[in-house]
This record gives structure tokens, C-alpha cells and sequence, in this order.
């Protein structure tokens, strides 16, 4: 397939295909993402993924590599609505620590992305492809230094910061990621579910529970089928915990 295919377009190939594996967040069933965004925050469950064998796969906005995403589990067989407070704005302060990133981050995408195809198959010159190369190192040494930063200030776990560097610089395309893999090290001291329900939108919340719902529902059609009656009440009391605080969500939903 290769041989059909130009190097300068083999190069921007690769480019995409290391960013497209890097950005992918494998998901157990009992997972889901948290991402904050401009406006608000935005959640997925496991199962809206790309299901594989082993797991799910999901992909956060692409074309957003500045906004943290967060992994959390739930337990489906005990709901416990709604979560800490104190939790949750621990959650919400993290998120806010990434601000640094913005710059760099989409300075070297629109160097991997617009420029260096522009150097490539427009305007190719040995200078001009130099100094792109200069720029994409330039930007992925800049976001290295922000994630050791990140490490020495205690926001992510040392060792986390210094791989997530290792990484920017060996292969500038993962340093797109960066914000994504340092957020993902936060260890929230709350569950997916009482997260969503606590940052999400009303409206969201109440879409997201009822594919949590599903999940339950799904767990308790396969106890009833092992006749398992101790696992299908509590998966039961779950549901209807997660029918409470959806019907509630509009009054009761934290800011």
C-alpha cells in the first residue's frame, strides 16, 4: 500500500496515524470519560465507544487537545448519588491547571497539520523543511518542559510528567496528548457516575443515566439468569437510585 503512496505523503500518514493511536483511551464496561470543556463539561460512557474484544475505545474531541479528560470508574451494583463535594471541586480545580498547554499545543498541531503538509507538497525546499522541523521540535520541547513543571509542582504524578515528556520529544505527534495523559493520572476520589451527575448539564445527565440505566438493567437480566437474587437487588436498588437523581437532576444539580 505504501509503495502507491508518495514519502512526503507516507510522512503525514504516519503523523496522523501515531496521533489517531495516541489520542485512543481504552475503556472497561464499568469506566467512563469526564472532559472539560469551554463551556462545560462533557462525559461518555464505556459502552457508546467502539467495542473490540477486550474493551472499548474511545476518542476525546480530536481538534481539543488542550481540554483534560478524565477516567473513572462505577460500580453498577451500588449507586451511590450524589457524591462528595469536596470530591468533586478537587476535580474541578485540577482541570483548571492546564491552561499553560493552549499555546504550544496548537502552535505544533497547526505545524504538523497546516504547515508542514503546506512545506511538503506546496513549497518544497530544503529550508523551509528545516526550519518546520525546528518549529515541531521547537513546540514539542515547549510542552515537555510544561509537563516536567506539571510533575515538580505536585499537579501529576513525577513519574507520569516525565514520561508524558520522554514521549513529546521522541515522537512530537504523542506530545498532543499531553494535557489528555496528565489529567488521566488525576486519581479523583469519586466514582464516573457521581461525577457526571454533579458536572454535567441537566440535560446530559439525565441522557447519561439512562445509558448507565441500560447497563444495570443488562446486569440484572444476567443475574436473574444465574438466579443470582442477592447480585439482582442490589442491581435493582441501583436502578432505582439512577431513576431517582435523573428525575431530580433538574433541581438538584450542582453548578
Amino acid at each position: 500500500m505504501f509503495t502507491l503512496l508518495s514519502p512526503e505523503a507516507q510522512v503525514m500518514l504516519a503523523i496522523c496515524a501515531f496521533y489517531g493511536y495516541d489520542a485512543c483511551v481504552p475503556l472497561t464496561a464499568d469506566a467512563g470519560l469526564l472532559r472539560r470543556g469551554r463551556r462545560g463539561w462533557h462525559g461518555l460512557l464505556a459502552t457508546q465507544g467502539f467495542e473490540v474484544r477486550w474493551a472499548y475505545l474511545a476518542w476525546p474531541a480530536l481538534l481539543l487537545p488542550h481540554q483534560p479528560v478524565y477516567t473513572l470508574r462505577w460500580d453498577a451494583e451500588r449507586v451511590q448519588l450524589p457524591g462528595d463535594a469536596r470530591a468533586i471541586q478537587g476535580l474541578r480545580q485540577h482541570a483548571t491547571g492546564f491552561a499553560g498547554f493552549a499555546w504550544p499545543l496548537y502552535g505544533l498541531g497547526a505545524t504538523l497539520f497546516v504547515l508542514l503538509p503546506a512545506v511538503l507538497f506546496l513549497w518544497p525546499s530544503e529550508a523551509a523543511q528545516l526550519g518546520c522541523l525546528a518549529l515541531i521540535y521547537g513546540f514539542a520541547l515547549w510542552i515537555a518542559l510544561l509537563a516536567l513543571r506539571q510533575g515538580r509542582r505536585g499537579h501529576t504524578p513525577q513519574h507520569t510528567a516525565r514520561s508524558v515528556a520522554v514521549q513529546a520529544i521522541l515522537c512530537p505527534p504523542f506530545a498532543l496528548n499531553a494535557v489528555r495523559k496528565l489529567s488521566a493520572a488525576y486519581p479523583p476520589h469519586c466514582d464516573w457516575l457521581q461525577a457526571a451527575h454533579a458536572l454535567l448539564e441537566p440535560g446530559v445527565w439525565r441522557d447519561l443515566a439512562e445509558r448507565a440505566q441500560a447497563v444495570v438493567e443488562a446486569g440484572m437480566d444476567q443475574a436473574q439468569a444465574e438466579d443470582n437474587s442477592q447480585t439482582l437487588q442490589r442491581l435493582s436498588a441501583a436502578r432505582g437510585r439512577l431513576q431517582a437523581s435523573s428525575g431530580a437532576s433538574a433541581d438538584g444539580h450542582v453548578p
